[in-house]
């Protein structure tokens, strides 16, 4: 009998301690971690041999705190970027400058940035009051400027390394890092895969054999550029390229 009364007692004073938990907020479960994703944008192209860069944008989603600041790194096929590092570019957006916060860049602040290898690793972070919602939205953080060397087809990109936190500095749970691809066609391409051949392309080869272009009949008929004319197609630029039979570099016009 007394094992019993015991025992009914001990129940009586786990209950109770449980009950004085609870009424002091000791969590009963683990809270869901913060979350976001980041991500290289999609459809990214350039023409390799301009100065033009190929302009990836790299995007946050799905948020569930308000994001204070971050880093992460871009990674390309070997040889596939240039990888000096005052040739690659990167341009943090204004993102993270909400409702009175101030971003690293706009603050004055050196960006951050390190390029090793076929790689560049970044970050931007922010101050000031309070946690507005306009950094929970969807949206570009950045834009990663990249210049292709000689070779053409698809240079995919990779993420890694990434690190959120939120406006008071804790981490926020990643749940993915993602990259895409970047088509590099050359400057001269006259496949049908890349984008429309249009006047310009031809201008700019023309220019480089020193000749004057122009709609009227002359030596450079076949070469004509004027939109006036008849839609200028790949065996107009094929005639252009084979006529220079070499390897050349031109402004950027694409």
């Amino acid at each position: 009998m007394n094992r019993n009364k015991l025992m009914r007692r001990l129940g009586v004073v786990a209950a109770l301690v449980g009950v004085l938990a609870i009424a002091a907020g000791a969590p009963v479960l683990q809270a869901q971690p913060e979350a976001g994703t980041i991500s290289t944008g999609a459809g990214v192209q350039v023409w390799n041999g301009h100065s033009c860069p190929a302009n990836v944008p790299v995007n946050i989603a799905d948020l569930s705190a308000g994001l204070g600041g971050y880093e992460t790194k871009v990674a390309w096929p070997a040889g596939r970027f240039n990888n000096t590092p005052a040739n690659v570019g990167v341009t943090v957006s204004s993102y993270l400058a909400v409702n009175g916060r101030t971003n690293s860049s706009a603050g004055g602040t050196p960006l951050l940035k390190a390029v090793s290898g076929d790689t560049v690793k970044f970050g931007d972070y922010s101050w000031g009051a309070g946690n507005p919602a306009g950094n929970m939205a969807n949206g570009q953080l950045a834009t990663v400027a990249l210049l292709p060397t000689a070779t053409c087809g698809a240079a995919a990109l990779t993420m890694s390394e990434t690190q959120l936190v939120n406006t008071s500095g804790a981490v926020i749970g990643l749940d993915g890092q993602t990259g895409s691809s970047v088509s590099v066609f050359s400057r001269f391409d006259t496949s049908g895969g890349g984008a429309l051949i249009n006047s310009s392309d031809v201008t700019a080869v023309v220019a480089k054999l020193n000749q004057a272009t122009g709609g009227t009949c002359g030596a450079n008929y076949r070469y004509d550029t004027s939109l006036a004319g008849p839609l200028i197609n790949s065996s107009d630029v094929t005639a252009v390229v084979a006529k220079l039979n070499q390897s050349t570099s031109v402004v950027c016009v694409n």
